[in-house]
């Protein structure tokens, strides 16, 4: 039975708060080719447009199904039913990073906004609704003989990019670094059913393969092709292979990442929940901020004087780059 993977980011273009990075494992039913479309085997729970979703949910880009003024459920409802349907109630902000990702809780000690902080979830919809579509999504990929393997999520915070863009003198090479944890996972644990995985292309780079084979270090990669739309290799071991290609909107065009990408952009989302709600608790009248660019300088300005009280230094607030 083939597998397919979709890895996808939310969070490299803003100056505060964290990058997320998930993957997204599935097995398809034999005989079934890696371009199955999945949103039609799934079409009696997943949509691929919020404007015709019915009772469904959606599954997309997370840029097509998310946005600050439309709020958090549909990406809220997609993420916990399919996290519901796999591995039962999750409710807590601080249990959902400890299924999806292999990280010490120590980690949020440097930053007070994530410092003994929680989530009660959901925050956006409600539970009948979550348990409904997650009941929906069982009984969908049972019919379809489709299997969700795994839902694995990377994050960093502020200080923990900072320290990889000094080591590497490189913010291109994070996106990649971390990409790479996943692939090696999923080679790992599934490299003898060759599976393929579908990445969205990461900025204007156009060639892995010098990357690929230091990241592999004592397995062949072959180039199959290289170019702006599409970049594709094989990895290839002792009784092991996988298909990696690096696609141009790979987040819109394939189940798994574009499923990946909602999963980041979610957790993302609550990082920056918890951070706002810190600064306002601090700052009277601020007005929030998700971390882009002109807006981070806008809110680094407006906090100024208060983190300069508190103690609290650049390193753990905005990034370098």
């Amino acid at each position: 039975m083939p597998i397919i993977a979709g890895i996808d980011e939310a969070g490299y273009g803003p100056r505060i708060g964290p990058l997320v990075l998930t993957t997204v494992v599935m097995e398809l039913p034999a005989g079934c080719g890696h371009e199955t479309d999945i949103w039609h085997l799934l079409k009696e729970a997943i949509s691929d447009t919020i404007r015709k979703r019915g009772n469904r949910i959606v599954v997309n880009d997370s840029k097509k199904t998310f946005s600050q003024k439309s709020g958090l459920r549909i990406l809220e409802e997609t993420v916990l039913s399919f996290i519901w349907s796999k591995r039962g109630r999750v409710t807590r902000f601080s249990d959902l990073l400890r299924l999806l990702s292999n990280h010490d809780d120590d980690v949020f000690d440097k930053y007070p906004w994530y410092k003994g902080k929680d989530i009660t979830l959901p925050v956006a919809s409600n539970v009948p609704s979550i348990l409904q579509f997650a009941d929906l999504i069982t009984k969908s990929i049972r019919l379809q003989n489709i299997n969700l393997h795994a839902f694995k999520s990377i994050f960093l915070c502020v200080h923990e990019i900072n320290r990889e863009i000094r080591c590497d003198r490189n913010k291109a090479l994070l996106l990649f670094n971390n990409s790479l944890q996943h692939l090696k996972e999923i080679f790992h644990c599934f490299g003898e059913q060759e599976p393929q995985v579908l990445i969205d292309k990461h900025g204007g780079r156009n060639y892995y393969h010098q990357l690929l084979t230091k990241g592999f270090t004592g397995y062949t990669v072959n180039t199959i092709s290289e170019g702006r739309c599409l970049s594709a290799y094989t990895i290839l071991g002792e009784q092991k292979k996988m298909n990696v290609s690096f696609i141009e909107g790979a987040d819109t065009k394939y189940f798994p990442t574009a499923l990946a990408s909602m999963f980041s952009k979610y957790i993302r989302e609550l990082f920056i929940k918890l951070f706002n709600t810190f600064w306002q608790e601090k700052v009277k009248d601020i007005r929030p901020t998700a971390g882009y660019p002109e807006d981070a300088k806008r809110f680094l300005s407006e906090i100024y004087e208060t983190r300069i009280k508190l103690g609290i230094t650049d390193d753990i607030l905005m990034r370098i780059k």
